[in-house]
């Protein structure tokens, strides 16, 4: 497969580390326009793809605040003329007890993971509408299905995910428009190591998947490019698990 994104514009949220960092590398490796966002500091992936001559810009904006998403969209249009790729990263995970989450917490972690997704689709869809195609990737979590990632409101908004996937897929499949998510599980990243930082231990969760190692931020970003292609045209309403077998033990 020869991956070409010459000429499309992708924007990916939560860019400034993990699967959104690798996922906006490799778009930028395959020719796209490339705006990155995210809360927090940009210039390490925004460095990295300038180094290999790839195309980017960078709009540091809160998922939450849905002025900002719009800003961010519209921004994007008036630089590059389109969007084309949304791919939607963001994610909050702090391991507790479900009687030890605050009701402060539970809503944050519900805007984070799960309503910044929908303030970001609101107004990337709108581009796209009007161009009668485009490409919708969420970065969702295999804890949607098992219950797992040690906190019960980060299962239930990335539960949340898979849901706006289906309905969504629905209404903008007929414009040309495909919607799917990624699940991965155990992926080395800031948010694993921060969930679990003892080394021996996260060595230890190697025992529960059947390939026998973690997974890195460019198994799932792979998945990712291949979702934002044309390749994929036909995959839609999709929650596809990313998990080297785990989910299955």
């Amino acid at each position: 497969m020869n991956f070409d994104f010459k000429g499309k514009t992708a924007v990916i949220t939560g860019a400034s580390r993990g699967i959104g960092a690798a996922s906006s590398v490799l778009l930028a490796e395959a020719n796209a326009n490339v705006m990155i966002s995210d809360i927090s500091d940009l210039s390490e992936t925004e460095e990295q793809i300038t180094k290999q001559g790839g195309i980017v810009k960078a709009f540091t904006a809160d998922i939450t605040k849905p002025k900002e998403m719009e800003a961010l969209c519209k921004t994007t249009v008036e630089i590059f003329g389109n969007i084309d790729i949304l791919i939607n990263c963001p994610g909050i995970l702090s391991p507790m007890q479900f009687n030890e989450i605050s009701t402060d917490l539970w809503k944050k972690g519900i805007e984070v993971n799960l309503s910044g997704a929908f303030y970001i689709t609101k107004y990337a869809s709108k581009t796209m509408i009007a161009q009668k195609s485009g490409r919708i990737i969420f970065i969702g979590s295999a804890a949607s299905i098992t219950g797992g990632g040690g906190v019960a409101y980060y299962a239930a908004a990335k539960a949340g995910i898979n849901g706006f996937v289906r309905s969504l897929s629905k209404e903008l499949a007929p414009l040309g428009i495909t919607v799917n998510s990624v699940l991965p599980a155990l992926i080395d990243t800031d948010m694993l190591r921060e969930r679990q930082p003892n080394p021996e231990k996260r060595k230890e969760c190697i025992k529960r998947i059947p390939v026998g190692r973690l997974g890195k931020p460019e198994d799932v970003a792979y998945a990712v490019l291949f979702l934002a292609s044309e390749y994929a045209s036909y995959i839609t309403g999709q929650n596809i698990l990313i998990d080297g077998g785990s989910t299955l033990k």
